[in-house]
């Protein structure tokens, strides 16, 4: 009895010292929690960077015994689960505060050092950092003459000394986007004999358009998000049933564009630097602004992209399918409808495209309410146009001139409400998507951008349906000035020009790129 009573008593000490041993190693664990804790939010209060509207917490790594130093490795973004180095951080001072570091803009700079090539589906802006406008704008294609030489065009000439027997895209094709390497290759090398520069030992920005119209929904099953957004509560019901999406980097859509690039410039140009930025964050930079939501309207796609502090706002971001060409092809389709044959040679077929599009340039626009433009057109006939579409064969342009440009505004399936919806409703979705305390500031900063803008009356209807949308305590400010087809550049000619540039490292030299190779440019913003 008495080995049995001892056994109990050791037993229980046994489980005593056991449950003492645990609490203590829980109670270490939880200090050392704390203690990590502390150190982040210290780092936050005192940094203060931010992405998706959240302050970010600052992680650190510790090598060795619990008595080293803490390393600092970078932040991470807790919106939209995202890691963020150092030299990776935009400054959040306003842009006009960086830029006094930088060149002021010019009518021309006199030293030739760097490059920004703005390469659109339609026309190639380039020129030269530090400078007000670009040089020349071309059209992104190169061209060929009957003897087999080739050329390249500015977008708003049409080239009389010379036939054109073929065409050749940059890229392939509006359904398939890949670039065809040789075609830019030449194109290339006919910009740079333009710029009358050798591009040897020269750094080049290049401005990304994003191309792909089908983005990840990044705000599914994202309860943080959803509880924190505008959203009616019966769409963030379902949205919290939808299974999780996995946040991915929405700019990889251009990854396999912007090593193509790189790879040229590098290897067949030899240059000494490159840098790739998104266009839409550029046009917020050409606006001094960093926080405000950019309606690009390209060629092919129109893209809704917010932007807070310099950092794109990834899981709102949203595109429609709706582009300046749809509104070309609205009014090629009416001239063939008048019977006027537009199938013809390469060369001819060229010369009808390019006055298609100064026609769509000079005489369409945009109506307030298409219901009360049709009556005003029954009551008169002095809106009619003609322009001439080869050789003066002519066409009457009647309703056709705001009828084509309605594509824009068309309604279209929205990423996260079940619905089909205009442009405005997808600009508010996207604000939506974003956090609620950022509202006022997206609403109060949209700035239209592209050359799918710049159609008479855009502004005007663009602010009439978002008001129509919108409860009357919501003010809005729409930013459209004169140069918004340029306005990318512009942020370009901007940027590349500070100093932050080179006291960050943040071009990508050839070194880097002969030692990584062309994933070396994946760390470009």
């Amino acid at each position: 009895m008495k080995n049995s009573h001892n056994r109990s008593i050791n037993f229980m000490i046994y489980h005593l010292l056991m449950i003492y041993r645990v609490f203590d190693i829980s109670l270490k664990i939880f200090k050392i929690n704390m203690r990590n804790l502390v150190i982040m939010s210290k780092s936050a209060q005192n940094s203060k960077p931010k992405h998706c509207g959240k302050t970010m917490m600052r992680i650190y790594i510790r090598k060795g015994t619990e008595k080293r130093k803490w390393i600092p490795i970078g932040y991470y973004c807790n919106e939209c689960s995202k890691m963020i180095k150092d030299s990776d951080l935009i400054p959040t001072r306003k842009i006009d505060e960086i830029q006094g570091a930088g060149p002021k803009l010019v009518n021309k700079v006199s030293k030739h050092q760097i490059v920004v090539l703005d390469l659109g589906y339609s026309l190639t802006k380039v020129g030269f950092s530090g400078e007000k406008e670009p040089r020349f704008i071309f059209d992104t294609a190169i061209y060929l003459s009957e003897t087999g030489e080739s050329f390249i065009q500015k977008s708003d000439v049409i080239e009389r000394k010379r036939i054109i027997n073929l065409r050749k895209q940059i890229f392939e094709t509006k359904e398939n986007m890949e670039i065809n390497k040789d075609n830019l290759e030449i194109f290339l090398i006919h910009v740079f004999e333009a710029l009358e520069i050798s591009p040897t030992n020269k750094s080049i920005l290049v401005i990304e358009k994003h191309h792909q119209s089908n983005y990840a929904d990044y705000f599914k099953g994202r309860i943080d998000v959803i509880n924190n957004c505008t959203l009616p509560e019966k769409t963030k019901e379902s949205l919290k049933a939808e299974k999780r999406v996995d946040f991915v980097d929405y700019s990889k859509n251009t990854i396999s564009h912007r090593r193509t690039i790189a790879s040229m410039l590098f290897d067949q140009f030899n240059i000494a630097k490159v840098y790739f930025s998104n266009g839409e964050l550029l046009t917020l930079y050409s606006k001094k602004h960093v926080t405000g939501v950019v309606v690009n309207i390209g060629a092919l796609t129109s893209r809704i992209v917010p932007i807070y502090e310099g950092y794109i706002i990834s899981h709102s971001v949203s595109v429609r399918d709706y582009g300046g060409y749809d509104v070309e092809e609205q009014l090629y389709n009416y001239i063939q409808e008048k019977g006027v044959e537009l199938n013809d040679s390469n060369s001819r077929a060229y010369i009808i495209q390019k006055n298609i599009r100064l026609a769509s340039e000079e005489h369409l626009y945009v109506s307030l309410d298409e219901k009360e433009e049709q009556n005003k057109w029954l009551e008169s006939d002095k809106l009619i146009r003609s322009i001439n579409i080869i050789n003066e064969t002519y066409t009457m342009l009647d309703e056709i001139r705001f009828k084509a440009p309605e594509i824009l505004f068309k309604n279209e399936q929205l990423s996260i409400i079940k619905k089909q919806g205009s442009l405005a409703d997808a600009v508010i979705e996207t604000i939506q998507k974003c956090d609620k305390d950022l509202t006022k500031a997206l609403y109060s900063n949209i700035i239209l951008s592209g050359g799918g803008t710049m159609y008479e009356g855009f502004k005007e209807r663009f602010i009439l349906d978002m008001k129509k949308k919108l409860p009357e305590h919501i003010v809005i400010n729409v930013t459209a000035d004169s140069d918004r087809l340029i306005s990318t550049w512009i942020g370009g000619s901007i940027l590349a020009g500070l100093k932050v540039f080179e006291e960050k490292g943040l071009w990508v030299s050839k070194a880097e790129y002969n030692e990584k190779g062309s994933s070396a440019v994946d760390r470009c913003i």
